[in-house]
């Protein structure tokens, strides 16, 4: 596997159909500009429509083409979560990437959502793990789909506690909270391509993590804090990872980019902590997510 893969590596895309969650800042809005030029039409998911409007008002490369148009999200309603999948499939016939590269970072305080979830868990983890499953009748239907999930280094300090996944009896502990919710994306994102396997789907489910990158929130709030600043990667290299991921031709199924160094480097494919790879794990998360999000995959579909 090539290890210098790089933006010119990014095959034509004309034709194909990419959502981005998260896509109007970071890594996500590089990720949409990266894709849209390579011709895949873009739907940027992102909470506030008009800053989706102004982020792609913002591409200064003038000399190409951006398909790109803005569908809101908040993956923390799911009322919100099924209205975005309702305007897409009455848009759309077929989704070939769907990129979860949304995310809540290292929050300072306990915070919930409406539901009472937390924070970290519910956007990184629960909302993808709906958003999914409810496009899941495309992602079958369109041969070699692809879904990828953004994760993070962090992942390691992760721990899955299920009798305690929203911190109501332990202390809160925002990098710890952070972990849990990206070891959850790691969890799910395997278990999807066991999923896809075990039936015959012409998909692939792959993860990728930044590094430690030059984005606001990593610089402000994020694992490297201050450190961010000296050390952090530009945007524009730690996107690749999860670019890799959603349209190297050589990718496989179950692979994890990353850069080369860990926080820093050409993307390459990554190990993830062992936890990440517990069979068991994944499946009682996944079971759990169900019954929480009352979203239960149809898998057969594809036979």
């Amino acid at each position: 596997m090539s290890q210098c893969w790089g933006m010119s590596n990014i095959p034509d895309l004309t034709n194909k159909i990419a959502i981005v969650t998260g896509g109007n800042v970071g890594l996500g809005f590089q990720s949409c500009v990266a894709l849209a030029k390579a011709g895949c039409r873009v739907v940027m998911a992102c909470r506030d429509e008009h800053k989706g409007r102004q982020a792609i008002a913002s591409i200064k490369d003038k000399r190409v083409s951006y398909n790109i148009e803005v569908i809101s999200l908040d993956l923390t309603s799911m009322e919100s979560i099924q209205h975005f999948v309702t305007l897409f499939n009455a848009r759309y016939s077929h989704l070939n990437i769907l990129l979860n590269n949304a995310g809540v970072v290292n929050l300072s305080e306990l915070q919930r959502t409406s539901d009472g979830y937390e924070m970290h868990f519910a956007t990184n983890h629960l909302g993808h793990f709906s958003l999914t499953g409810l496009l899941l009748p495309l992602i079958i239907n369109t041969p070699q789909s692809r879904v990828v999930t953004v994760s993070s280094g962090g992942h390691k300090f992760g721990e899955i506690m299920l009798d305690d996944i929203h911190w109501r009896r332990r202390p809160y502990h925002r990098i710890k909270s952070y972990g849990d919710s990206k070891l959850a994306n790691l969890l799910f994102s395997f278990q999807l391509q066991r999923y896809f396997e075990q039936h015959k789907i012409d998909a692939l489910s792959l993860a990728a993590h930044p590094g430690l990158t030059g984005t606001e929130r990593q610089q402000s709030i994020g694992v490297g804090g201050k450190l961010s600043k000296w050390l952090a990667s530009p945007v524009e290299k730690g996107v690749l990872p999860q670019l890799r991921a959603c349209c190297d031709p050589s990718a496989l199924g179950g692979e994890y980019y990353g850069p080369r160094f860990s926080i820093c480097g050409k993307p390459v494919k990554a190990t993830p902590d062992d936890k990440a790879l517990s069979e068991p794990m994944a499946q009682a998360l996944w079971d759990y997510s169900s019954e929480l999000t009352e979203v239960f995959y149809q898998f057969e579909q594809g036979g």
